[in-house]
């Protein structure tokens, strides 16, 4: 069951939980840090299995017509079960419902190495998303940016 959740307290909670649950996508304490406490500004779908919040995806108006898929995560344990896919698919069609075009995500781009964000790419690539622009001034240049983007 995927939800929207308004509770600011719940919102950090669900957050902090996946999040502390995924080091090798967000072992940088300060910028997981950051997340929790951002979180809160935005909208926030949570995808539960039965009555626990195991993934959620945090939504950032960029524009009009842009919406950002801020920060996400679904815990290791439920990875490759197609959840992430079915949490994409309720974000698409909410980011249509409210009259966005566009659906787009910051990533660590290719020119590092990381193989957890291989897969991170590989995932949004299956689900349709291009890259469009790649930067080292976006974070850092031992953290390079990629821009993907997915025509709704």
């Amino acid at each position: 069951m995927i939800k929207e959740i308004v509770d600011n307290n719940l919102k950090q909670v669900i957050c902090e939980d996946v999040l502390k649950d995924l080091p090798e996508w967000f072992g940088i304490e300060e910028s997981t840090r950051h997340y929790i406490d951002e979180v809160v500004k935005y909208k926030f779908m949570a995808l539960y299995v039965g009555e626990h919040a195991v993934g959620f995806y945090s939504l950032r108006e960029e524009n009009k017509d842009v919406l950002d898929m801020y920060v996400l995560g679904i815990k290791k344990q439920y990875h490759g079960r197609g959840l992430g896919s079915t949490l994409q698919d309720f974000v698409n069609d909410y980011a249509k419902t409210h009259g966005y075009s566009y659906v787009m995500v910051l990533t660590l781009s290719e020119k590092h190495s990381d193989k957890g964000y291989a897969l991170t790419r590989d995932f949004y690539h299956k689900n349709g998303f291009i890259d469009i622009y790649q930067s080292d001034k976006i974070w850092d240049k031992s953290n390079p940016t990629q821009i993907m983007i997915k025509k709704l």
